[in-house]
């Protein structure tokens, strides 16, 4: 049996289509007599209200939106646990879900919130100087980010210092007695095009350089492990007396990991290699990598609630929660060779 219409229950109770809609919503500015003349038709009629409709009736969709930009998606390491620990983590707060891997711009960005689509969103891949920041946050809509821009102030967000993962990085390797190291860092056109991560993890690269005086040969490579392993090639070629690597590449490591055996360069008796990169993807690697863990699924989960703190209490300050590098280390890295 087909499940009554609002618009029949409106009918037969002799009232407009939005009485009904208020009436479901809870609202007070109904008469109590028409109230329980629409109450009495709703269970006459088996009327069952759809939840969604209900929320978005309301002005309420209960539903988050994720800004992964699909370019992103397919190159990032860690996207598969990002997303899924926010999508954990609003269905445990009673939220839907809405993954969305269009690159929004401006222009299109308010149609999230004007639809009902979503109440909030977690932006993704923050640059430094981001138009889309730049307009929520003049707009007054509700977000926060996985990321930062240059400037935070009034923003709730979540993210790794980036820099500081990079000269901690460093700082193992030259306590372990390492002086020759190279640097794969991310492409070019991401620093260039003020990518947060790419930015930072170059400025890491530099301040390392600086603090322990180091003449270190960097080379920005694209997320793949075809270009990690021609990357790792030239560096060998041009700087055959690096015993260190750090990269910011995570799963494409692997690319530098088949170089160095092709070139007879074990890991760790010849080259030691440090990556960020998240836990589960360090502990595929043989030997298991050394790294900088990058807390994906922690820090998707955290920026789920910082929404989440916003949409119950939308006069709270802004939350900003920065992790500090976590050094792990496993099978990659060891004393320089000597021979």
């Amino acid at each position: 049996m087909t499940s009554a219409t609002i618009r029949e229950v409106a009918m037969a109770a002799g009232v407009s289509v939005s009485t009904v809609s208020r009436i479901l919503n809870g609202k007070p500015d109904v008469a109590e007599e028409t109230r329980r003349r629409v109450l009495s038709v709703i269970e006459e009629l088996g009327f069952v209200p759809h939840a969604q409709a209900q929320r978005l009736a309301a002005g309420r969709s209960r539903t988050i939106a994720l800004l992964f930009p699909l370019q992103f998606v397919e190159t990032s390491h860690h996207a598969g646990e990002f997303i899924v620990a926010a999508a954990a983590a609003a269905e445990e707060a009673g939220f839907f879900f809405h993954l969305v891997t269009s690159e929004l711009t401006v222009g299109s960005l308010p149609t999230l919130y004007q639809s009902g689509q979503a109440d909030g969103v977690i932006l993704m891949q923050i640059e430094m100087n981001d138009l889309r920041v730049q307009f929520l946050r003049n707009s007054g809509y509700t977000f926060t980010m996985i990321g930062r821009t240059a400037d935070n102030s009034g923003l709730s967000f979540v993210d790794l210092d980036f820099e500081a993962a990079i000269v901690e990085a460093y700082a193992h390797l030259v306590g372990l007695g390492h002086s020759a190291i190279g640097f794969l860092g991310a492409p070019a056109f991401l620093r260039q095009r003020g990518l947060g991560s790419a930015v930072r993890t170059y400025q890491g690269y530099q301040a390392a350089c600086e603090r322990f005086g180091l003449d270190s040969p960097a080379f920005e490579v694209e997320l793949l492990p075809q270009a990690m392993y021609e990357a790792t090639q030239r560096l060998l070629h041009m700087y055959p007396r690096v015993t260190a690597i750090v990269s910011t590449h995570g799963p494409s490591i692997v690319g530098a990991m088949r170089a160095l055996q092709d070139l007879g360069r074990p890991v760790p008796q010849e080259i030691s290699v440090i990556s960020i990169a998240t836990t589960s993807t360090a502990e595929m690697f043989t030997p298991p990598l050394t790294s900088i863990d990058f807390p994906s699924a922690e820090m998707a989960r955290t920026a789920v609630n910082l929404l989440l703190g916003q949409l119950k209490n939308r006069s709270s300050e802004a939350q900003q929660v920065l992790f500090a590098p976590r050094l792990i280390e496993r099978g990659t890295t060891a004393l320089p060779f000597d021979g």
